[in-house]
C-alpha cells in the first residue's frame, strides 16, 4: 500500500540562526530610537520641573514681595527650602521648626537638628532631572551627613561670580538674582532681590538652570555635589561651597574640557542633555541654551540682572 511522505514541520538550524540574526539586527536598529524617545521624555520632564520651579519662585515673590535668599550663609538653608510650600510640599517645609534660624545642626539630636536631618534626606522629584544617572539620594557621607537628597537645579548667582564662596568675585557680591547672605553678620552681606531689580528685563535674565550631580572622578568632577534644602558647609563658620545650590554663568555651559575639580566644573550650569542645558528665565519661560552660546556677550549677560547688556538671539 502506498504511504504518503510525511514532511517535518519546523526550522532547520541554519534557518533558526538566520531568524536570530535578523531579530538582532532589528533590535540594534530600534534601540537608538527607543533611547532617543526615552531621553526626549526625560528632557521634557526636566523642562517641566524648571517650569514648576519658576512658577513657585513667582508665587513666593507674590507672597513675600521678593525672591528668597539664595543661600543662608551660617544658617545652612537654601532657596529650594524656602519655596517648598509653593511646590505642594508644605508638610516637608513644616518639618523645620519655626522660626528659621541657625540653631540646630546636622549632627545634633534636638528637635531642630532632627528636622534638619530629615529634610536633608528627603528627595523631591521636582528638584531632580530624570536624566541624572544617579539619585535621588547620595548614600555616602558628604560633609558629615549621609543619605542627602540630590538637586539638579541651581539658582542664578550671576554672570560675574567666579567662586562659590563669600568675598571678592564670590556669591554675596555677584550680579544675579540670588545671593549667599551672611545671616549672622552685623554688617549685612548679600541681598534679597525683587523683580523690579531686574533692570535687564525678565526675559533676559536667568532665574534657575540645570547642573549635573557628580562626586566621582571618572565622571569628571568630584565636587559637583548639589544637595537639597540644608547644607552643612553653609552652616559652618560664615558659610562656603555655595555651588551646592547656586550657579554662575561666568563659565560656559557643560565645561567638559576643564580639569577635574576645577571651579569651572563646580559652579557652571550643565546637564546630561546633549549640546546644552535648560534654564528658566525670570519671566517664567523655559529655554534650552546651547553650550556654544557666546560666553561673554550672551551667556554672562543672561546671568546679570542689571548690567544693561542687550542680549542678541541665542
Amino acid at each position: 500500500m502506498f504511504q504518503p511522505s510525511i514532511r517535518r514541520q519546523g526550522f532547520t538550524l541554519v534557518e533558526l540562526l538566520v531568524v536570530i540574526a535578523i531579530i538582532g539586527i532589528l533590535i540594534a536598529l530600534l534601540l537608538p530610537a527607543v533611547q532617543q524617545a526615552r531621553e526626549a521624555a526625560r528632557r521634557a520632564q526636566c523642562k517641566n520641573n524648571l517650569k514648576q520651579l519658576g512658577l513657585a519662585l513667582h508665587l513666593y515673590h507674590d507672597t513675600n514681595n521678593s525672591f528668597p535668599i539664595g543661600a543662608y550663609a551660617a544658617w545652612g538653608h537654601s532657596w529650594d527650602w524656602a519655596i517648598l510650600p509653593y511646590v505642594e510640599q508644605s508638610a516637608l517645609y513644616e518639618v523645620m521648626p519655626s522660626p528659621a534660624n541657625d540653631s540646630g545642626y546636622w549632627g545634633g539630636t534636638d528637635a531642630r537638628s532632627l528636622g534638619i536631618i530629615e529634610i536633608s534626606r528627603t528627595p523631591v522629584s521636582t528638584f531632580l532631572c530624570p536624566s541624572q544617572p544617579e539619585g535621588p539620594v547620595e548614600t555616602r557621607s558628604v560633609n558629615g551627613l549621609a543619605g542627602r537628597a540630590m538637586l539638579s537645579y541651581l539658582a542664578n548667582a550671576g554672570g560675574n561670580a567666579q567662586t562659590d564662596n563669600l568675598g571678592a568675585n564670590g556669591m554675596n557680591e555677584s550680579n544675579g538674582l540670588f545671593h549667599a547672605v551672611t545671616m549672622n553678620s552685623s554688617s549685612s552681606k548679600g541681598r534679597i532681590f525683587k523683580m523690579r531689580d531686574v533692570i535687564d528685563g525678565l526675559t533676559s535674565t536667568v532665574l534657575v538652570g540645570e547642573a549635573i550631580y557628580s562626586i566621582d572622578e571618572d565622571q569628571g568632577c568630584t565636587i559637583c555635589d548639589r544637595f537639597l534644602f540644608y547644607h552643612p558647609n553653609y552652616d559652618s563658620g560664615s558659610g562656603s561651597d555655595f555651588s551646592e545650590s547656586l550657579g554662575s554663568t561666568y563659565y560656559k555651559i557643560n565645561p567638559k574640557d576643564a580639569a577635574h575639580n576645577s571651579t569651572e566644573r563646580e559652579i557652571a550650569f550643565s546637564s546630561y542633555h546633549s549640546g546644552g542645558a535648560n534654564v528658566v528665565l525670570a519671566d517664567g519661560s523655559v529655554k534650552f541654551v546651547s553650550e556654544t552660546v557666546d560666553l561673554v556677550n550672551v551667556w554672562r549677560a543672561l546671568g546679570s540682572r542689571n548690567g544693561g547688556e542687550v542680549v542678541s538671539d541665542y
